[in-house]
């Protein structure tokens, strides 16, 4: 194979140093033929060809606009939902401290009578425990 030859800088004008589409296209074909020849020494088959970046012809400040459109209606997403929320007003607040304070001593009365019927089921279980578990008063077994 041969290699064509860089074009040195200090040797021609600048109009040399340019490089045109046929140039560039020979060498990409030059480089595929390469990898397929080194490919078919090693018995392999070459990977898919990677196709190349699509222009669609927009601007480079067209597309940093459309990006920022982009993240700004994202970030408008990402937000709408915490600006649903609000802080209670006081009277809001006050409402939902009577509602706790209401539940907190209906559960102190729960526990309470709770605790009256247990005491009382443990005045009436002790004697029929005694007498079934053959306990005396004094704290002896009964033979």
């Amino acid at each position: 194979m041969e290699v064509p030859e860089v074009p040195s800088l200090s040797s021609a004008g600048i109009g040399s140093r340019f490089v045109t589409q046929d140039d560039v296209e020979s060498a990409r074909t030059r480089r595929d033929e390469q990898w397929k020849a080194a490919y078919a020494r090693l018995g392999m088959e070459p990977p898919p060809q990677q196709q190349e970046d699509f222009s669609d012809g927009r601007s480079l400040a067209e597309k940093l606009a459309a990006n920022k459109i982009a993240k700004q209606e994202e970030y408008e997403e990402r937000t709408k939902l915490a600006n649903q929320f609000r802080a209670l007003e006081e009277d809001e607040v006050m409402f939902l401290d009577s509602v706790r304070e209401r539940q907190e001593e209906e559960e102190r009365q729960r526990k309470e009578k709770d605790g009256v019927e247990v005491q009382g089921f443990k005045e009436c279980a002790t004697p029929f425990l005694q007498r079934t578990l053959f306990i005396s008063p004094q704290g002896g077994r009964r033979a």
